[in-house]
């Protein structure tokens, strides 16, 4: 029991030794050490903006990529093809005109398959390259034009008591879920290979997305013919005689209309077709969704999506590719660096919140890369070769493209963000900052308040006015259109149509507690924080910036240093 006394005071002499050796370290780390180190990050900071600008923007900031998405989206979707097909006789709505599965079936023999099996030009001189899949004279179709659906099964919905005696009612079919999906074949059970998938249900297929949900894996789907077309003798005269793929597929989008492919059980049919334009470099995804839900009606959808798949194919791609390591060299760089301040001055990378911001910047950007990584893996597992005209996922692809894409602009962001750590320090623009830091708790506060005001207008919204104002139309679309009323987008009579009494009490209330009120306190704030950081700085005008004149001045005395050092070894060789 008596040596624990003795334990204790070695342990607390052992404490204080550390804490004075940290407090010494930390004596050691002077105004002019913090202010070299920000400068010499600032000047690292400069490159890697400028590395990951030319790595991002460079290969987007080209209007021909944008052209090339409305191109493709105006040729299968929005327009009527005629003076491409001119020796064609054909009608049918745009896509985003259909308004039941038969304008589906016009939209799909006539607008969207003469489009995809382009015969001729305006003039009616023939394609040079034939019927090879080409669209617009330099757009490959790559894959497979194909169709396909998603079926709910039968009673899948449980029908009240009162109506279960009502003859009328053959049939209570749900929405579509994974839970009701329909996996069983159907239909006339065709034996032909073009026309077997089309009932037979196949879960090899990939799932997709419309406006309404999101539909899993697998359906019904037909596969449209490429190049070398064949029909049967039903059809075609002699059995195996050659024929325009157009009149193949306009022949089985014909069966399948005449056997009910589409029915009352079917909830979506996607429509898809990829095609790549090797002048760009860029693959087009196209997706036209028709979505047909219980209440009855359709629901036209559509997706065009273009991603650079192909992402290192040329020189500057390889190029680009340097810049992306470069990069990643200045990010392991930054973590030595902030490593080695830790250790040598005590210091912890909680002392400094810009430090915990870099460390998730730097954890983001690992992770973009990853993601980059990860869209040029899935590319490769795709065994992509343009003369085989077989399904390619490029959906799955371009989604991860996309995400990519998206955090290279959350990364953006949050790198120009970046650029107030160094700001702060400029006497010129600390006073907007220090507006920024002073408001900061209050404006936390004012929002958490106008959450709470938005969470019940929203909620309030949906249940008075949910199923006649699209905008209320469910509790996520209407917190999101309450934020956007503050601002713009309200109709008084929108909502006095809605209801005489609550519509424009409704109304009168946002008005009032969102616009007169919170955005004026939200105004107030700053405001008020503004005058406090305008007292406090005496000497506003004053120009500085320590970080650059602490660097600049490390910089000199090293030069001097250097010049001594040299002018030493002169003298030493002059004397020997």
């Amino acid at each position: 029991m008596a040596d624990k006394p003795a334990e204790v005071g070695v342990k607390t002499q052992k404490v204080s030794a550390t804490a004075r050796a940290k407090a010494l370290k930390l004596s050691s780390l002077t105004e002019h050490v913090k202010n070299a180190r920000l400068g010499r990050e600032l000047l690292a900071y400069c490159l890697f903006l400028i590395l990951f600008s030319v790595v991002t923007v460079v290969p987007v900031d080209d209007p021909n990529y944008e052209g090339l998405q409305f191109a493709m989206r105006d040729l299968l979707l929005e327009s009527d093809h005629s003076s491409f097909n001119s020796n064609a006789s054909f009608t049918g709505p745009k896509f985003a005109a259909v308004a039941s599965v038969n304008d589906y079936y016009k939209w799909l023999r006539g607008p969207f398959l003469h489009a995809v099996y382009m015969q001729d030009w305006y003039t009616g001189s023939p394609w040079s390259v034939g019927d090879q899949g080409m669209m617009a004279g330099n757009n490959l179709i790559v894959g497979t034009v194909n169709i396909r659906q998603k079926r709910v099964v039968r009673a899948s919905c449980q029908m009240p008591v009162q109506f279960l005696q009502a003859t009328s009612i053959s049939d209570c079919v749900a929405d579509y879920s994974g839970g009701v999906e329909d996996k069983e074949a159907y239909g006339p059970f065709y034996t032909e290979p073009e026309w077997a998938g089309a009932f037979t249900h196949n879960s090899a297929w990939p799932g997709w997305a419309g406006s309404i949900r999101s539909y899993n894996g697998g359906g019904y789907a037909l596969e449209f013919p490429a190049a070398s077309c064949t029909m049967p003798s039903a059809t075609a005269g002699a059995a195996g005689e050659s024929v325009a793929c157009l009149t193949v597929a306009d022949g089985m989008v014909r069966d399948l209309q005449m056997t009910g492919w589409i029915d009352y059980r079917t909830r979506s049919v996607l429509t898809e077709v990829f095609v790549y334009n090797p002048s760009l470099n860029h693959f087009v995804m196209v997706q036209a969704v028709l979505e047909m839900p219980s209440t009855g009606g359709v629901h036209a959808h559509t997706n065009v999506r273009t991603a650079r798949l192909l992402r290192y194919a040329s020189t500057e791609d390889l190029a680009l590719l340097g810049l992306e390591i470069a990069m990643l060299l200045l990010i392991v760089f930054d973590i030595m660096e902030k490593a080695v301040y830790y250790y040598t001055y005590g210091a912890t990378i909680t002392d400094n919140g810009w430090d915990v911001y870099d460390a998730c910047f730097h954890l983001l950007f690992m992770i973009m890369m990853v993601m980059r990584l990860n869209t040029v893996l899935k590319f490769e597992g795709l065994t992509f070769d343009p003369t085989v005209r077989i399904y390619y996922d490029f959906a799955d692809v371009m989604y991860w493209d996309s995400v990519a894409d998206g955090m290279s602009a959350a990364l953006a962001w949050l790198l120009w963000f970046r650029f107030f750590k160094y700001l702060y320090h400029l006497s010129w623009a600390k006073q907007v900052i220090e507006t920024l830091h002073k408001a900061t708790m209050p404006l936390i506060g004012l929002v958490l308040a106008g959450l709470v005001l938005l969470l019940a207008f929203a909620h309030t919204g949906l249940v008075a006015f949910g199923t006649q104002i699209h905008d209320l139309r469910t509790f996520g679309v209407s917190l999101v259109s309450c934020f956007r009323f503050i601002f713009s987008g309200m109709q008084y009579e929108e909502f006095r149509q809605a209801g005489s009494f609550l519509g424009p009490l409704f109304y009168i209330l946002f008005k009032v507690w969102m616009v007169l009120i919170y955005v004026r306190f939200f105004v107030a704030v700053i405001l008020d924080a503004y005058r406090d950081a305008m007292k406090e700085q005496r000497n506003r005008w004053e120009l500085s910036f320590p970080p650059v004149q602490a660097l600049a001045k490390d910089i000199s005395t090293w030069w001097e240093e250097r010049n001594n050092r040299r002018a030493a070894r002169r003298r030493l060789r002059g004397e020997g």
